[in-house]
């Protein structure tokens, strides 16, 4: 019987906390890599995997001491489960961009914060090629291998209800990402590639998807940094009760489809 590795709620809180702090040593990282004169277009790539590394080498250092197989399954589906699934993501992230939208832009603390995200993108996007790998490629790998191959596997190896599996693993998902905009997208679209990772037990359809949420995300930004177009806006705005009613019908009917599948796919 293989020893996997496992892991518990408090064991998961321990994790994030440990993953927080190597970020927030962030702030020296970026200052000594600027004062060493290394080109701006490499220092967000290097600050944002840094952390990971240093968290996987002791993750992997601890189940290496105790026997532990990190279960990393990079199985592919059959062609026709990635049509549902990118069809359900793309309907996840119209219901996540509503849900997202009902969070306050405005006031003394939220429109602050806001404003302070909007700059730091800006800023970032000078450097495209380091952003959009970083982004697109770098953040989806790391986030799924650790949140859903490390944490979310961990749980349901030690037996935990998927159920409550998912949605703690999203829930920390959310929380990484410290802002209540991408905390509200980080359970909506973590739980479900959480219940992806649950019916597939597939690490690398969880990347999938997580490219495909970033890829849109992006892609959306430079629309809206490009065309503010206020009645494109209330023309979306008038439709988007029927769009959220057939996005939903498409996730729930999907979801059910795919809970059958379970095991053969």
């Amino acid at each position: 019987m293989k020893n996997y590795f496992k892991i518990n709620y408090i064991e998961s809180i321990l994790l994030i906390l440990g993953f927080t702090t190597l970020n927030f040593f962030n702030v020296i990282l970026r200052k000594l890599l600027i004062y060493i004169n290394l080109p701006e277009s490499m220092i967000f790539s290097i600050s944002y995997t840094l952390p990971f590394i240093f968290l996987f080498l002791f993750i992997s250092h601890k189940a290496q001491k105790k026997n532990l197989i990190i279960d990393l399954s990079m199985k592919l589906s059959p062609w026709y489960i990635y049509l549902i699934i990118f069809c359900m993501m793309f309907c996840m992230i119209i219901v996540n961009e509503y849900i997202s939208s009902l969070v306050p832009r405005e006031g003394p603390i939220l429109g602050n914060m806001y404003k302070e995200i909007e700059e730091f993108l800006k800023e970032e996007i000078k450097n495209p090629i380091p952003f959009f790998s970083t982004t697109v490629l770098l953040a989806p790998i790391c986030e799924e291998v650790l949140f859903r191959g490390i944490i979310l596997n961990g749980m349901l190896k030690n037996k935990i209800h998927p159920i409550k599996a998912i949605l703690f693993s999203s829930f920390l998902f959310g929380l990484t990402h410290m802002n209540p905009w991408q905390f509200v997208g980080g359970i909506i679209i973590g739980s479900f590639i959480g219940f992806i990772y649950f019916i597939t037990s597939s690490i690398i359809n969880c990347i999938l998807l997580h490219i495909f949420n970033n890829a849109f995300a992006i892609f959306t930004m430079f629309l809206l940094m490009k065309n503010e177009d206020p009645t494109l806006s209330k023309e979306v705005s008038i439709n988007m009760e029927l769009i959220l009613i057939i996005a939903t019908t498409i996730i729930i009917s999907g979801c059910f489809f795919l809970f059958k599948k379970r095991g053969k796919i």
